[in-house]
């Protein structure tokens, strides 16, 4: 997608095209599925593949891997320095729990969260270093699922160039480099 032809040259602008024209969800086959939805997960197994550039934009839903995507073609296409990152989280030892994608970037020696489809976190938060930026993070998620889930690991990951699946995506993420290992415990 051309940023510069939709007037977005600036991570503030970025947030303003979304909030007018994104809403959190995904479709099929003309079908809109919302996380509002009991059988959303389900749904999103069964169904859900990653949109990318245009494809994304016209069908107006995406969940935050769709927008980590988006924001890294964004980041690409103005050279800003960012990385794009994957938590996945263990409810216990064995059994998986919710997942998210973020996307970091840095400029005038400053790093930014920029945070999109997390609405309770929605925004473009500052800090001093990528590892402030990572707790804060980390912190922020494990309040946001009052203590149901036990730990979490972060993947730094690269560009997603095809549609994946749900599975074939986690695998994507979690092939990039493992970067932590936190238990709720070391809050």
């Amino acid at each position: 997608m051309n940023f510069k032809e939709k007037g977005i040259t600036t991570p503030q602008q970025l947030m303003k095209f979304l909030e007018k024209n994104m809403k959190y969800g995904f479709t099929y086959r003309g079908k809109v599925f919302t996380d509002d939805n009991a059988d959303f997960q389900e749904n999103m197994n069964k169904f859900y593949k990653i949109r990318l550039g245009e494809d994304f934009v016209k069908s107006g839903y995406g969940v935050c891997w769709d927008f980590c995507e988006f924001e890294r073609d964004f980041f690409e296409e103005f050279k800003i320095s960012h990385e794009c990152y994957f938590i996945y989280s263990f409810i216990n030892k064995n059994e998986g729990g919710p997942t998210h994608t973020f996307a970091l970037y840095n400029q005038n020696n400053k790093w930014f969260w920029f945070e999109y489809s997390w609405q309770n976190s929605r925004g473009i938060w500052e800090y001093n270093s990528k590892e402030e930026a990572i707790l804060d993070i980390k912190k922020k998620f494990f309040e946001n699922f009052y203590g149901e889930i036990e730990k979490v690991d972060f993947y730094k990951f690269e560009k997603v160039n095809k549609r994946l699946n749900v599975f074939e995506f986690v695998d994507f993420c979690m092939n990039g480099k493992k970067l932590i290992w936190m238990k709720r415990k070391n809050d």
